[in-house]
Formats: structure tokens, sequence, C-alpha cells
């Protein structure tokens, strides 16, 4: 509001007020000032966290963050979930955050104050980006060479389905606590859990505990109508797999701290693996913040919100049967680079169509920017099938989780350029959005192809022969299974 005299103006009447604002301008002030009470418009939303927690104006910036932290969460989850799940194991890792999850959703849902609210719905996607990145990494172990694209397809299938339904859900419950346990149910689902999910046979054998390996390999085996070696002559077997120094229980502590903290940081450290972790770092977060910003700008393109997310659910199926199809015949490496340079150019024509001209088609835009959103979405669970083939068993949590924690850093600076930036300038995100895929693009030429070969087992040694190995054997059982 103006620094006007409101009740002089109501006095002389508007249309005076409006003549002569130097009448009712205080100390001939006319700068604006902050409101001391808001008015919103309950017609179609009556009880948001908008309106409950006067997230608006100078509050703007309070909104972004809502958004921003769930993918702050996810960023915590990465940081910790990938080194404790090749720490401990990937099922108690899964479990624990199932169970975590559910209680820190729930009680968002009862959030008093504005900061309860967005602390426990940091640490519900904390916990569920575990969850995902635990059951992920397991399905690629689980899975042979020859399933692991189609596998890695169909395990994010069912994402889409649950994004295509968020607007449903959102369309016909409009206050948001009862909104908010409406989408926190769907963790019961996995709840059995604790009864049907096995331990990774190949943590298992790089973790030296090659009996428990051989009864997940056999239990598979079994249900899949497949034959495997007796019991005993398959733990001879995968006995030999295992590496040959295994930290024991009596180390003194210094070692265990000094070793784990060795291995947090080896994907940095270690010339082997030094380019391409920075490469993937940048990548998942290039991914990762054009895939949120694109998701989430309806708002900034005036389209219809619900039919903008659904749409958008429905580009997601799309994207993976489209990429589940392409992995059958085409590199990883040549289409990552084809997603990103697709989305680039998709995005850069929004940009100039928005810098140009003053008045554009809504069609159109809504129809690039969810192009650009078919692209973005297939690089993005291109870039995981991709990470989980680069490194070995011994890193491969560790370089899913830390490259998660570049993509949640991406998926932070997301809404702030949506909704900060782009207030400013309408085209700028677009521009940005399109700059860092073009980069990406670039920089995912250098990596090395891994379509048609196994799954690495790096610091693995047979002791029949003591010389390092793909572990051939390893992946002829799982094969097997």
């Amino acid at each position: 509001m103006n620094n006007y005299n409101y009740t002089k103006a109501a006095e002389i009447g508007y249309s005076a007020s409006i003549e002569n604002p130097d009448s009712i301008a205080i100390a001939g002030d006319h700068s604006p000032v902050r409101c001391h009470v808001r008015d919103f418009n309950t017609t179609e939303y009556k009880s948001t966290v908008v309106i409950e927690w006067d997230l608006v104006c100078e509050r703007r910036a309070l909104y972004s963050t809502t958004q921003a932290a769930t993918q702050a969460g996810a960023l915590v989850s990465s940081l910790v979930f990938g080194y404790f799940l090749d720490r401990f194991g990937r099922r108690p890792v899964i479990l624990a955050c199932v169970l975590l999850s559910l209680i820190s959703c729930l009680a968002s849902t009862v959030a008093p104050v504005f900061l309860f609210y967005v602390i426990m719905k940091s640490l519900g996607s904390c916990f569920l980006s575990g969850v995902y990145v635990g059951c992920f990494v397991q399905v690629m172990e689980l899975s042979s060479q020859s399933q692991r694209s189609l596998m890695g397809t169909l395990f994010v299938m069912p994402w889409a389905f649950g994004y295509m339904l968020t607007p449903f859900i959102a369309y016909f419950i409009r206050p948001w606590r009862w909104l908010q346990a409406a989408y926190t149910l769907p963790i019961l689902l996995l709840l059995p859990y604790f009864w049907l999910l096995p331990e990774s046979p190949r943590w298992l054998i790089s973790a030296g505990s090659p009996r428990k390996a051989a009864e997940v390999l056999s239990a598979a085996a079994k249900a899949n109508g497949r034959v495997l070696p007796p019991k005993e002559a398959l733990v001879v077997s995968l006995n030999a797999m295992i590496p040959l120094k295994i930290e024991k229980p009596t180390e003194k502590i210094s070692h265990v701290i000094k070793s784990n903290m060795r291995h947090l940081f080896s994907l940095i450290t270690d010339s082997d693996f030094r380019v391409k972790t920075l490469i993937c770092y940048f990548c998942w977060f290039g991914v990762s913040m054009v895939y949120s910003g694109v998701s989430l700008n309806a708002e900034v393109m005036s389209v219809n919100l619900y039919i903008y997310v659904f749409l958008g659910g429905v580009i997601e199926v799309v994207s993976y049967l489209f990429l589940g199809l392409m992995l059958r015949y085409v590199g990883r490496k040549s289409l990552l680079v084809s997603v990103y340079l697709l989305c680039a150019i998709t995005i850069s024509v929004i940009a100039v169509l928005l810098a140009i001209f003053d008045q554009v088609s809504m069609g159109l835009i809504m129809f690039l920017s969810l192009s650009g959103k078919l692209a973005i979405t297939a690089a993005f669970h291109l870039v995981y099938i991709y990470t989980a083939e680069l490194f070995p068993t011994t890193h491969r949590s560790l370089a899913v989780g830390q490259c998660n924690v570049m993509a949640r850093t991406g998926g932070i600076v997301s809404p702030y350029i949506n909704d900060l930036l782009g207030a400013v300038i309408s085209w700028g995100p677009s521009v940005l959005f399109s700059f860092v895929s073009l980069v990406a693009a670039g920089l995912a030429l250098i990596l090395p192809e891994t379509k048609g070969t196994n799954l690495t087992e790096k610091g693995i040694k047979l002791r029949k022969s003591e010389i390092d190995t793909d572990t051939d054997e390893n992946e002829a059982l799982i094969n097997r299974a």
C-alpha cells in the first residue's frame, strides 16, 4: 500500500484522492509501505500454507523455501545414506528410512508453526530419498547385465503414475493439512518391505558373507525356476570372491574412522574415479535443476496448474517408455548427450519467444515446456542407470548418493530461479536452464560407454589367482539366479 492517509482519502472521496494524491500523502511521501494485514482470496483455496503463514510479499522467499525444503532433505539423505548403504547394507538402511519417513511426514500434517513444518518436510524427503536410492541400487544389483536397462525403466514407472495422480488428489482435497496426509498414506505400502525385502547378494559378497549371499541367490533361483550348484558348493564359490581384507570389529576405532573417511572421499582422491565423478556431479546438478524448474514453472508461465502437472506425469510415462526402448539399441553416453541437447533446444526456443513477443500462445509454451520436460526426465533417470554402471560395487551407493547431493543442490536453487528471477525477467529461467543443459551435454561426451558391460567389483580378488577381476563368475551366478 502507498504511504497515504487513508482516513482523509475516505473523507474527500475516491475521485478527489486520485486527482490530487499529494493531498493525502503523508509528509509528501508516495512510496509504498509494508501492509500490516492481508486479505486473501479464499474462493478456490480456503486453507494453504501461504494463507496460514502469510508467505507473500516480503515473505515470498519463504514460499520458495517450502519447495526447496524437499530438495534440502534429499541432499542431506544423499550425504549420509550413500555411505550407510555401502557400510551397513541395503536392507537395514531402507527399512529404517521407511519407518522414519512415515513418522516425519505424518508430523508435518500437524505442524503448529512454519519452521516445524519445513523441518518435518525436509526430514520426510530425506528418508524417502534414502528409500529410493537404496531400492534403486538394490534393483540394479539384483539384475543381470541383460536385465538392467529394462529393470531400471520399470523401477521408475510408478513414480510417473504417482505424479499423474497428484493433481487429482489436490483438486478434490483442498485443505493443505488433509492434502499432506493424503500424500503421506502411500508410505504404508512400503511396510511389507520388513518381510519381503532381501539383502543385495553383491553387497553380502563384498562384505564377506558368502553364506547369506548363497541364501538370497538360492531363493531367487527357486522363485525363477533356475538351478544353482548345491548350497555348500555355492558358498565355496562365493567365498573365493570376497575381499582379501575384511575390516574386523577388533580394529582400533581410530583406524575404523580413518578408513571410513578415506572411503567417503575416495571418489575424488582416487585418480581412477576423479574425472568421471566430477562430470557426474555436474550432470546430476544440471538435470535436477532443470527438471525441477520445468516441473514447477506453471505459475511463471500462467498455465493451468492441474492440467500442467497431469500432463507432466503423462510425459514422464512417455519419457520412461522412450528411454527403455532406446537403451536396447543406443549407448548410454550418446543417448544422454542427445536428451540434454533436446532439452536445451526446446527451452531456448521458449526463452526467445518470451523475450521477443509480448503475447505468446500458452498452448505453444506448454508444448515446448513439456517437450523439454520429456527430454530432461529421460536424462534424470538415465544418469541414475549410467552412474550405477560407471562405479564398482564397493563405491556404487556412495557414487549415487554423492551425485544425489549435487542433484538436490540444483533442486534447491530451482524454485528461487523460477519465483525470484522469473518475476523480474520472464525468460531468464529458460535461458539459464538451457545453458546448463548444453554444458552437461558437452561434459557427458567425456564419459566412457557402459552399454553391454558387467557391473564391476573393484577391490575384490579371487584368492585362487590373486589378480584383479571384474568377477565374471560372480556375474554368471547372478545371471543364473
